[in-house]
């Protein structure tokens, strides 16, 4: 029997949390760090960053026509003192905040973790964060070159409780993530019940390479007994490379994804990739086509979306950062009889206004080690 994570985040996943407790739990941290801001004097660092994502969509054939809505609207906090860092980020924008996943915190809690760093190169993780598979999923959600998460992410294994061993620059560039999880309750591709916390777990490796232009990785996951007991594990493996010169970006990935939600045979692949330009200093153009190939119960069916989208940088203070994004996308191949997990089954417009802002005594926003190197280098938001 291993269970991983600290004691009492374990044993909130696995038990009952009231509105009332999970409010009470995130005011705490909120004052918590608050205070640490106050004693920066006395040797933390503190860093915070707060943004909010309001989008309006129309996805063709949406019973409820154009819906208003807030894609994310997330606080995060960072202390660090020496080799140690921990930090916290909330979501008020998730839907059923005080769910919890088998194996994770309540879906408010989007990270929740202690860093321990001996030296420049290595890393420990401890708590909820994102697990290192995918380039573009590990990009941060405020600085996503179009409005909405890919089709990839629904075969990734999301955030979830655990330990992670990390290595930066460790010879000429290369670095690895090495993690154990608990079994990946938040991943669209399990169907994880909380008994099984405790008894299962969930693996994942990834190796890359940077440098100053371009990024490339390759990384393997599992979640034992994606769909309960008695199911096969679930497997995803992905790959990936980006490329950035001074006002242009190009990304590939490729994912697949064996023995979804624990189904024998249910396997799906996802390949997208990626143009970007900056016509103007404060103007970004994207292109970006997914196609995606399911097979379930003898049959394959097939799914395109291609996205067309501006993205403009309005204002960018230390204290004020804000942007517009409008996306196209056009929907292809099988649409609504498409057998994977995510991807737009019609032709959608997107249009999304960021605001954002962040404080402390080191710039910019308080982000995990995810080496995406070139990609990075182009974002409006990081």
């Amino acid at each position: 029997m291993i269970e991983i994570g600290w004691k009492h985040c374990a044993e909130y996943a696995r038990s009952g949390c009231s509105r009332r407790t999970g409010a009470r739990t995130a005011a705490t941290l909120l004052i918590l760090f608050a205070s640490l801001q106050v004693s920066a004097q006395d040797g933390f660092e503190v860093t915070g960053r707060h943004y909010a994502q309001l989008t309006s969509e129309l996805v063709e054939d949406a019973a409820d026509g154009i819906d208003f809505g807030a894609d994310r609207i997330r606080t995060r906090l960072e202390s660090r003192r020496g080799p140690l860092t921990g930090g916290f980020m909330l979501d008020f924008g998730v839907d059923h905040p005080d769910v919890r996943e088998a194996g994770s915190l309540p879906n408010v809690f989007g990270d929740l973790y202690l860093n321990y760093a001996p030296d420049a190169t290595h890393t420990l993780r401890l708590g909820q964060f994102k697990t290192p598979l995918g380039m573009d999923y590990n990009v941060s959600g405020g600085s996503m070159d179009v409005t909405k998460r890919g089709m990839e992410t629904g075969l990734l294994l999301n955030r979830n409780l655990g330990v992670m061993l990390s290595g930066r620059n460790v010879a000429r560039g290369f670095g690895y993530d090495l993690g154990i999880f608990n079994p990946a309750g938040r991943s669209d591709a399990t169907a994880h019940v909380p008994s099984q916390v405790g008894a299962d777990r969930s693996l994942v490796i990834r190796l890359h390479y940077d440098t100053h232009r371009w990024h490339g990785e390759i990384g393997h996951g599992r979640s034992e007994r994606a769909g309960g007991a008695g199911t096969r594990h679930y497997a995803v493996s992905n790959g990936a490379f980006s490329l950035a010169g001074r006002r242009w970006t190009t990304q590939f990935e490729w994912t697949r994804g064996r023995d979804i939600q624990g189904v024998r045979g249910w396997d799906e692949r996802v390949v997208f990739v990626h143009g970007g330009y900056r016509l103007r200093p404060q103007l970004d153009l994207v292109v970006r086509h997914y196609a995606g190939n399911s097979a379930l119960t003898g049959s394959n069916t097939h799914l395109t979306n291609t996205y067309l989208g501006l993205t403009s940088l309005l204002t960018d203070t230390r204290l004020l950062r804000t942007r517009l994004q409008v996306n196209y996308v056009a929907a292809g191949g099988d649409r609504a009889g498409y057998t994977g997990l995510r991807g737009f089954r019609g032709d959608a417009i997107f249009v999304q206004f960021q605001i954002g802002t962040g404080y402390g005594s080191r710039p910019g926003p308080a982000t995990g080690a995810s080496g995406i190197g070139a990609h990075q280098a182009v974002s409006f938001m990081r």
